[in-house]
């Protein structure tokens, strides 16, 4: 529960600037996400860890109404100021926590999560609350950082992420989501790791990463194996993560 009052300290004190972030933001990943989901008009859909709101305002002109939660309040406030900017009057925001959703089994026609369970303290139960307030049917659309295959990246990745952001808890890497997936009532309809490259400074000024562990940053990079680092190539202004990505239909 350690990393929960992380993950709120953390980002109720960013939230503005996660409302503004070009990253969760980003068109083409929403206009992807929308394509994946294919929402009907009289869905009911959920977004899970809204944080400033995007997910949820791109979803929002496409079905009948949105339920918007996360577990830090003054991100909520920054989603609803998005939403309010956008001119939407069908999204409901709150606060609650993705381990014990307060909503009944099956009442949502999708369920959507954008770069927020590498925060979660317990995976199995965040996914298992996910599948529950999902109609049979229904599409889970999931979008996260993740590492490459192999107990080296799996290890030493999310060692340099917890540095940079002390609320992360974990990054999964394409085998280990397919294991997770593969223990829940779900049809995996279509997954894929996405290489993505980073502006090194703003990654590191999003969660007020200073020098210090900038420097131990690079040596976790540097120190990896040939293979490795091959896979994580970094320049003077960038930085080369990966995301998984998948939508599944609950069976």
């Amino acid at each position: 529960m350690g990393n929960e009052r992380e993950v709120q300290r953390n980002f109720g004190a960013r939230a503005a600037g996660y409302r503004r972030s070009r990253t969760h933001g980003n068109k083409a990943d929403l206009e992807r996400m929308l394509k994946l989901l294919a929402p009907e008009k009289n869905a009911m859909a959920l977004d899970v860890a809204t944080g400033g709101g995007h997910t949820a305002c791109a979803l929002a002109p496409h079905v009948k109404s949105v339920t918007a939660v996360d577990i830090t309040r003054e991100m909520l406030r920054e989603a609803a100021v998005n939403a309010g900017k956008s001119g939407l009057n069908n999204i409901s925001f709150q606060a609650c926590d993705v381990h014990n959703l307060p909503f009944a089994d099956g009442q949502f026609d999708l369920v959507a999560c954008r770069l927020a369970a590498h925060h979660f303290y317990n995976i199995r139960k965040a996914l298992q609350e996910m599948c529950r307030v999902l109609k049979k049917g229904g599409k889970l659309y999931m979008l996260d950082c993740s590492v490459c295959d192999g107990e080296e990246a799996e290890r030493e990745i999310n060692k340099m992420e917890k540095i940079r952001d002390s609320s992360h808890h974990c990054s999964y890497s394409p085998r280990q989501w397919l294991a997770l997936l593969g223990e829940l009532p779900l049809d995996l309809r279509k997954y894929r790791l996405l290489q993505q490259q980073y502006d090194l400074p703003e990654w590191f000024d999003r969660m007020g990463a200073g020098p210090a562990q900038q420097r131990e940053i690079f040596r976790i990079l540097q120190n990896l194996s040939p293979a490795c680092r091959a896979q994580y190539p970094i320049g003077e202004n960038f930085i080369t993560t990966y995301r998984f990505e998948f939508v599944a239909v609950k069976s």
